[in-house]
């Protein structure tokens, strides 16, 4: 089985305004620290793994190819810095449709680990909520916190030290 870690996007890769939605590649900004640390993981035997609720497209404020293009550049950014992410999950959806991929809910993780044959009891998922905390109890990942520039950066050398 594989050990892997999750990601969370908003407030973890890219920073986030509390009310607004990232619609455009041009609103993404890469927080502090976020392409070295992923080069980092990269270079481990960890696969990783993006989960990220984006319901900005069930409110009509973007579509799927307009999320799928600001993923395209970043994915192209992260590459040309050395890192890579093997796979992007997203749940479009917003809370009111009570689904069972958004986050706090495991559909997203566990098409994933049924994908990859993760092994959860030696994989993480970083966030920047307590509900990304509740998400990793939920499916069994080990949690770590990453908030702001440098948060990604600390969480990736607790998780390569630690395994």
């Amino acid at each position: 089985m594989i050990r892997a870690v999750f990601l969370d996007r908003d407030g973890v890769i890219n920073r986030l305004n509390m009310g607004s939605y990232v619609t455009k590649w041009e609103d993404f900004e890469f927080l502090d620290g976020v392409k070295d640390a992923i080069k980092e993981l990269a270079a481990s035997d960890l696969k990783i793994i993006l989960i990220t609720n984006q319901s900005a497209i069930n409110r009509g404020l973007m579509t799927e190819y307009e999320l799928e293009v600001i993923h395209e550049h970043m994915l192209d950014a992260i590459r040309e810095a050395g890192g890579r992410i093997d796979s992007i999950y997203f749940c479009p959806h917003a809370p009111h449709e009570e689904c069972t991929c958004r986050k706090p809910e495991p559909g997203m993780f566990d098409r994933a680990i049924e994908f990859h044959d993760i092994d959860v009891s030696k994989s993480w998922f970083i966030g920047d909520f307590e509900s990304d905390e509740e998400a990793a109890a939920r499916v069994g990942l080990k949690f770590k916190l990453a908030e702001g520039d440098g948060g990604l950066r600390r969480a990736v050398d607790e998780i390569l030290t630690e395994s």
